[in-house]
Parts: C-alpha cells; sequence; structure tokens
C-alpha cells in the first residue's frame, strides 16, 4: 500500500509539473474577526470576541502566466462571541469550534512592478468541524454539533514580494459561509462562521 500511496504521489507531482508554468509551495499564518457571523433565536452576536487563527500549506499552481490554482489545507480555531439577553440580564460568553480547512483558489496574477505581484482569487472551500463545539463566559459545557462539514466562499487578494530564493506573501481574504453549525439533538441552529482575515506568510519556487 505504501508503495502504491508512493507511486500515486510521485505521478501527480510529475503531471502538475508537466502542465504547470510556474510552481510554488508556502505556509502563512492567519488572524481574523468574526464580521458577518450570524447567530440565531435569541442569540446575538458579540463582535468583539469573535476571532479566529490558524495557519495552512498551500500549492501556487501556474495555469498560464496570468491564471494560477492555489490548494490549500489548513487550521483554524474560530471563537464566536455569544450574546443573550434574559430575566432582564445580559449573559456572554464564546463558543470555540476548531475545523481543518481545504480550499481552492483561482487567481489572477498582476504583475504590479518587478518582483512584485498581486494575485486577486475566489473559489470554494470545504471545513471539517473537529471535535465538539466549547462554551467558555458565562456558558458552560460541549455543544455536538449535527455535521461536521461546513462550505464557503472564499474571495480576496494575495500580495507575494520576492525576497531570496521565494517570496513574502499577504493575502486579505474574507470568507462567506453558507452553512450553520446545528446543534446534534435539537437541530437548532447556533451560528454560521463567516471571517475577514489577514494572513503573512512565505512561499518557494520550484522548478526554476
Amino acid at each position: 500500500m505504501k508503495k502504491i500511496i508512493a507511486l500515486a504521489a510521485a505521478v501527480a507531482v510529475s503531471a502538475v509539473s508537466a502542465f504547470a508554468l510556474d510552481l510554488a509551495v508556502g505556509a502563512r499564518g492567519a488572524f481574523g474577526m468574526g464580521l458577518g457571523t450570524s447567530t440565531y433565536d435569541d442569540i446575538d452576536l458579540d463582535m468583539g470576541k469573535s476571532l479566529n487563527f490558524g495557519g495552512a500549506v498551500f500549492g501556487k499552481i501556474g495555469i498560464t502566466e496570468q491564471i494560477s490554482v492555489q490548494p490549500e489545507i489548513g487550521f483554524t480555531h474560530h471563537t464566536v462571541g455569544l450574546k443573550v439577553d434574559a430575566g432582564g440580564e445580559t449573559y456572554k460568553g464564546t463558543v470555540g469550534v476548531n475545523t481543518l480547512d481545504i480550499p481552492v483558489l483561482v487567481g489572477y496574477n498582476l504583475e504590479v512592478m518587478d518582483g512584485f505581484t498581486v494575485t486577486p482569487f475566489l473559489g470554494p472551500q470545504l471545513s471539517f468541524v473537529l471535535g465538539k463545539g466549547k462554551f467558555g463566559g458565562d456558558f458552560d459545557g460541549d455543544v455536538e454539533f449535527k455535521s461536521p462539514l461546513l462550505f464557503d466562499i472564499v474571495l480576496g487578494a494575495n500580495a507575494a514580494y520576492e525576497v531570496g530564493p521565494g517570496a513574502i506573501v499577504a493575502d486579505l481574504r474574507y470568507n462567506l459561509g453558507l452553512i450553520a453549525l446545528k446543534e446534534k439533538e435539537s437541530e437548532e441552529k447556533l451560528v454560521t462562521p463567516r471571517a475577514l482575515g489577514l494572513s503573512v506568510g512565505y512561499q518557494l519556487k520550484l522548478g526554476e
């Protein structure tokens, strides 16, 4: 089985190398705010406590001189701030959720100046919820979700500045979440995570 996997990986790399004009790999760290996150029923969003952070590894595959495809695999910890008014009191807390994220972004490369490129991009993202959600603040306990799968549309732009054998990269992106997390037993919607995020990293060009 290991030999078969290794052979499949070698064939995939050879195919990418044959059809791609450019190939780069990299890693980035990310931080974001839960801008646009939806809450339901009598729960309000506490924007000041709605943050996320994580990181990803990625490949950037040049299909033409301008068009590139960027598959990624990453991890994100989401913290969503919640407020509930009940009995004349306001209760504040958070729910924390971890996800494994797999976006595939299609970009259009614009060379602004020598060594500096800006790439607007757009694409889908699948996210898999890892484990249970954790409540904090005035709320306590765990929450198990009905479905571990989320789907986002990701749009934004990437900037790359050549330094050394690769480039420093930064991107600004918005994750438009389309699927709500539902509590497993009641099937009630809790939140639909969305975020505006900034990331910084480094990519290394291969096959020069």
